[in-house]
Parts: structure tokens; C-alpha cells; sequence
């Protein structure tokens, strides 16, 4: 694969931009954060990048897509895992909608509650938290079962759309890494994108179900 071009870059932005509606500064942050995260591994990266917007481009079923992101944003991060997690109708507790590199068990561990848990109550009220040895930060809610998955370091950052935080994105490594500010800057696009695609896809689900309900009115009128 030939290294890319900064003309590669805008045609990236551009082609995303204009087929899903995000935004073509969040793009930008979202492409040109990946490339500072890249370093030597830019080809490989950049496929697992270009698959990724294909797929936020062409996908608009919401778990497809969570999968997607969860996954290309392990790779292009050089990670152990993903998270994506939803705040629930209470705002109480964080579901789970998808993740990449994290066992059953450890996803099945108990829930997430936004009382019990200092990290995400600070990324829900904006914050970006980077947690250096989950297994020892008073701050994580699951400290021994992190210990247990094999977790070091943690970093969180909010998910937010139309002005509204409503949920988090992590990223875990298995060893213990101070995250560099590319880092941090590709994760947050990521949340900001993720968060933009969680949108749109809901949004196509609201649609799609009024679209079937006329249908099935119209059918009755006809029938």
C-alpha cells in the first residue's frame, strides 16, 4: 500500500463529510489526529483508518458500525481494547453498546454505576481522565477485575452529540502508557465521531420503523 498523501487525507475528509453528514471539522480532527498517532506504522494504519470511514459511510445499522470503530480504534491506537458505553434513560448507570479486546467475563462483571464509579463521573461531566495502573486508582470501579483482564492503563473521554454527553469511550493498554496529547486528541475525535454515528444511526432507526408503520396504515386503506 503507498504511503499516503495529504491529498489522500482531504479526499477522505471530503468523501465523509459529504456522505454522512458529520460535520467536516470533526473529520479533520478525527483524520488528522489519526495521523499523529500513527508514527511507523502509517500504512498499516492508515488501511485500518480507510476501513473504518468506509464503514461510517456505508453502515448505518448501529451495532455494525460500534464494532467497527471499536475495533479500528484499538488498532490505529496500538491498544489492548475499546469501549463504547450509553447512558441509560435514569443516567444512573453506563450500558455497554459494543467493545473490541475485552473477554465476556470481564464484560459481564456487574454494572456500571455513575455513583460508584469517580472515573466516569468525571468524563459524564465533560472531563477527559487518563488512569495510569487501573489496578491501583481508587478511581476505577472494577480495580481487581481490571487486574484480572490483563488492564494497565486507561483512557476516557466523553461522547457527545448535538450538545449533549451521553456516554464514554475507553481505550486500555496492557501496559502501563503515559498517553501523548495525539493520543488523547485522536480519542476524543473518535468519541465525537462515534457519538455523531450513534446519532444518525438511531435517527435511521426512528425512521425506517415510521416509514414501515405508514406502510402497514396504507396497506389497511388499501386492502
Amino acid at each position: 500500500m503507498p504511503v499516503p498523501t495529504i491529498i489522500d487525507t482531504y479526499d477522505l475528509v471530503n468523501e465523509i463529510a459529504a456522505k454522512t453528514g458529520i460535520v467536516k471539522d470533526e473529520v479533520e480532527k478525527v483524520i488528522f489526529a489519526a495521523q499523529e498517532v500513527m508514527g511507523k506504522n502509517v500504512q498499516e494504519q492508515f488501511a485500518a483508518l480507510c476501513e473504518l470511514t468506509e464503514t461510517i459511510i456505508s453502515n448505518l445499522e448501529l451495532e455494525s458500525v460500534l464494532f467497527q470503530i471499536v475495533e479500528k480504534t484499538t488498532m490505529i491506537m496500538n491498544a489492548k481494547a475499546c469501549s463504547v458505553r450509553l447512558l441509560d434513560r435514569t443516567k444512573e448507570n453506563l450500558i455497554i453498546m459494543s467493545a473490541y479486546g475485552l473477554s465476556d467475563l470481564y464484560l459481564k462483571k456487574g454494572p456500571v454505576e455513575i455513583s460508584n464509579s469517580t472515573l466516569d463521573r468525571e468524563v459524564i461531566s465533560g472531563k477527559i481522565v487518563a488512569i495510569k495502573d487501573a489496578a491501583t486508582d481508587s478511581k476505577f470501579q472494577y480495580a481487581e477485575e481490571a487486574k484480572m483482564e490483563g488492564i494497565k492503563s486507561v483512557l476516557c473521554v466523553p461522547l457527545k452529540a448535538m450538545g449533549e454527553i451521553t456516554g464514554v469511550m475507553r481505550i486500555y493498554t496492557s501496559e502501563t502508557r503515559e498517553f501523548t496529547p495525539a493520543e488523547i486528541n485522536f480519542l476524543s475525535a473518535m468519541a465525537n465521531i462515534s457519538a455523531i454515528s450513534i446519532h444518525n444511526a438511531k435517527m435511521y432507526e426512528k425512521l425506517k420503523k415510521e416509514l414501515e408503520y405508514a406502510e402497514l396504515e396504507m396497506s389497511k386503506i388499501y386492502w
